[in-house]
């Protein structure tokens, strides 16, 4: 039996679904009466536009994530989906230059500073994050610069940088060209992300539901789940497909999933408020304890745990001269914030 979706503001308001993507859903044609929404998403696509040209120009090359590009893929209309940013793909040795061009042009650092000087700081965000966030005040909308396309996974970054290389294609939107994941990699990071996130926002499964399969080499995605350790996140992601809309993906991993896995995703679904970080330490044990069963290679329950000792904003906010200094930081920060709130 399939579980009905959440009405309309719901799907809108929680979990970020445009009113076409809805009207899809709900099989209703309400999504005229919301114009001042489309206008926006064509304004966003502007944005986009005008970042993009910004960089071309300055010699940057970047690969497109999410955002207007999936949409397209997607929907032919880089308008119907819903993005709060612009995520771009941009090299390491790259990142400087981008973020000076950005920086010169308007956009300022959402959290402490924009990219540390030092190379202790500078070593730990490259190692144990993925992206850095910048917001446009003035236009309001923010850019997300990731330097790899997955961190929290088995695969190394410099395998994850030559699984990349060999998973690019190109499109062409409004006279200009872009580089995108092809489809068999972008599926398998959508399905990845989305877990990782715990379906936390339905826009996601949408994501996968509404995705064009057809020519899909299906060789090479399974090669790439496997590469990924992702078998098991694809049987999840098949489960809530078949709850909320009553298709699976053709293809799967194996049957079993544990039961937590399942009921952890049900709750952050049902959550009435839009996730966020979690402070109350149940909450975050729970948290670890799903990210723990995603994937089963040591390597990656290491990279989790280590990642739970750092904290972006600390390394952004801070200047330690060790860098044993900034997983001490972290308890008491901690407590300063979750607990004294200051």
């Amino acid at each position: 039996m399939i579980t009905p979706l959440p009405d309309r503001t719901c799907l809108h308001e929680r979990h970020r679904l445009s009113h076409q993507q809805i009207d899809r859903c709900l099989g209703e044609n309400h999504s005229k009466e919301y114009l001042r929404e489309k206008m926006e998403r064509l304004e966003a696509v502007g944005h986009f536009l005008s970042l993009t040209d910004l960089l071309r120009a300055n010699g940057i090359p970047f690969v497109c994530l999410k955002g207007p590009m999936l949409s397209l893929r997607i929907y032919g209309d880089p308008s119907v989906r819903y993005s709060h940013d612009i995520d771009l793909l941009i090299g390491p040795e790259q990142l400087e230059p981008t973020l000076k061009v950005m920086t010169g042009n308007g956009f300022l650092a959402s959290q402490g500073e924009v990219w540390p000087r030092e190379k202790i700081r500078r070593d730990l965000l490259l190692q144990n994050f993925h992206n850095v966030s910048l917001l446009n005040r003035e236009l309001n909308y923010c850019v997300e610069i990731h330097w790899t396309l997955m961190h929290g996974t088995p695969v190394p970054q410099a395998e994850m940088a030559e699984l990349v290389a060999r998973n690019l294609t190109v499109t062409r939107y409004a006279g200009r060209e872009f580089t995108v994941l092809n489809r068999e990699l972008e599926l398998a990071y959508l399905i990845i992300h989305g877990s990782k996130h715990a379906w936390a926002r339905l826009k996601w499964l949408v994501d996968i539901h509404d995705y064009p399969l057809d020519g899909l080499n299906r060789e090479a995605l399974s090669a790439i789940i496997g590469c990924m350790h992702a078998w098991p996140i694809v049987t999840q992601t098949n489960y809530f497909l078949k709850k909320y809309f009553g298709r699976q993906l053709p293809f799967n991993g194996p049957e079993h999933i544990p039961a937590y896995v399942v009921k952890y995703v049900q709750t952050i679904i049902d959550k009435p408020r839009n996730f966020g970080k979690y402070t109350a330490i149940p909450d975050i044990m729970r948290e670890i304890r799903y990210l723990w069963a995603l994937f089963s290679p040591f390597s990656y329950k290491v990279k989790l745990i280590r990642k739970r000792f750092l904290s972006q904003d600390d390394l952004l906010g801070h200047n330690f001269s060790f860098r044993i200094l900034y997983y001490v930081y972290r308890p008491y920060s901690y407590i300063k914030r979750s607990l004294l709130h200051v």
